[in-house]
């Protein structure tokens, strides 16, 4: 059941040179190598970005929200995006014979369905409008990949293999996972006077931060390497490996199979997007089926976050709003019974982000402008290309070839809403969209 090895590129600079193609199958593929592979620390950084509320008299309330993201050695990841596609066939069975195909839905493959969260969350509402009386239930797993446990992680990996102890290539990459430590990459940089706005220039052919004996003696013999802060309890992975993805599905597995038993006994509905957990049940059975889930997430020795949890009842009749005038949050978008729309937390960072975008862009016409009047040029003007392919639906025009025909491009938040209103058949989302064009012309004029 071994897949066929799948390279990937990676540019960014860590610990280690970048692997030829076959220098990382020749790696990843070979179980001796793999059980005794020495994995780096992963390089540590934090993305700020503000999180938008909307409050209940229409008004927003920023704050900011920082996101930890770990990024592993070019080897590292060649052998995790190896066993990672070797648990993905046995796991892909182990839905197919449980008939779990359908309810997990992040981080897998749909082959033959072009499906994301536009689809999932459709999904989920339509089955509502069809299934009215019933009551919409949200749970969100607190700190997930902060808090799996372990001892069953290694049994949930196990019993998917069918192995009583886990072989020592794959012992080998579950304890990089569980004892994983990482390097802050601003203190890496600034210790080898890297430059973080131009890590690789190209005058000096940087491949990597550094060689393996200054990692030795200025990085780990600095104390810069930092461990997995939950090791004292046993738990804990990190989050964004090739692997991680996959392993947290493992992890869920059982607790999948009892709600979307519990679900469908009832005439329900039971989904799961990585820790977004949504059930649709009568209402008579709802408290039942979150006593259940509460239940079932215990065992996982994981815990559901009550401020993040949605109860959301919709009555019988299509044409009403749901009850107490709640509407229903799920993977970007909300629903009323009667509308579906983008979340206003999201249009508002939309905005933010064309409104940096635009400032930026200002900055960087003064300071041309500046050396061009030093030597008594003509001013530049804005550059408006690159706005209106980030800020506007001028991006369609991106998308065709010398040849004139269609060709799949990057997209933007526009043609995102636009896709989410045709495929969800929610006009009312364009009309969110309608002022964008204005608001970007007035940024681009101050």
């Amino acid at each position: 059941m071994l897949p066929e090895y799948k390279f990937k590129a990676r540019h960014y600079l860590h610990f280690d040179l970048p692997l030829s193609p076959s220098k990382a199958k020749a790696l990843a593929t070979d179980p001796a190598k793999v059980g005794s592979h020495a994995f780096y620390p992963l390089l540590s950084f934090t993305v700020t970005t503000p999180k938008v509320k909307k409050n209940d008299d229409g008004s927003f309330t920023r704050t900011p929200k920082e996101r930890p993201i770990k990024i592993c050695a070019h080897s590292d990841a060649a052998i995790y995006s190896y066993y990672a596609q070797i648990l993905s066939i046995y796991y892909e069975a182990e839905l197919a014979t449980r008939g779990l195909t359908e309810a997990v839905t992040a981080f897998r493959r749909h082959p033959g369905r072009q499906m994301n969260n536009v689809a999932f969350a459709e999904e989920v509402f339509c089955f509502i409008q069809v299934k009215r009386p019933c009551l919409a239930l949200g749970l969100d797993v607190s700190k997930f990949f902060d808090r799996l446990d372990h001892d069953y992680l290694k049994t949930c990996w196990q019993d998917l293999l069918g192995v009583q102890r886990l072989p020592k290539d794959h012992f080998s990459v579950y304890k990089s996972l569980a004892n994983f430590c990482s390097v802050d990459r601003t203190e890496a940089f600034k210790e080898f006077s890297i430059s973080p706005h131009n890590p690789k220039p190209k005058a000096l052919n940087r491949q990597r931060i550094c060689t393996a004996d200054e990692f030795r003696k200025k990085i780990r013999g600095s104390g810069m390497i930092q461990f997995n802060p939950e090791i004292s309890q046993k738990r804990g992975i990190p989050q964004g490996t090739p692997i991680s993805a996959i392993l947290s599905n493992i992890y869920m597995l059982e607790f999948d199979a009892a709600m979307h038993a519990a679900a469908s006994q009832v005439g329900g509905l039971y989904r799961r997007y990585c820790d977004d957990i949504m059930v649709v049940a009568p209402p008579t059975e709802a408290q039942r089926i979150e006593d259940l889930a509460m239940e079932q997430i215990a065992l996982l020795k994981l815990d559901i976050n009550e401020g993040k949890t949605h109860r959301v009842e919709f009555p019988a009749d299509k044409s009403h709003v749901a009850l107490e005038n709640k509407t229903l949050q799920y993977l970007g978008f909300t629903f009323s019974g009667t509308q579906k729309l983008i979340r206003a937390s999201s249009l508002s960072r939309y905005y933010s982000k064309m409104r940096r975008g635009v400032s930026l862009a200002r900055k960087t016409r003064a300071k041309y402008n500046s050396i061009e009047q030093s030597k008594g040029l003509p001013e530049s003007p804005l550059r408006k290309r690159k706005l209106y392919l980030q800020y506007s639906y001028l991006i369609s025009g991106r998308f065709k070839n010398r040849k004139g025909t269609q060709r799949k491009g990057t997209g933007n938040f526009l043609t995102y809403a636009y896709d989410a209103a045709k495929r969800m058949n929610a006009p009312e989302i364009k009309g969110q969209m309608k002022n964008h064009w204005r608001k970007l012309q007035e940024e681009m004029k101050k």
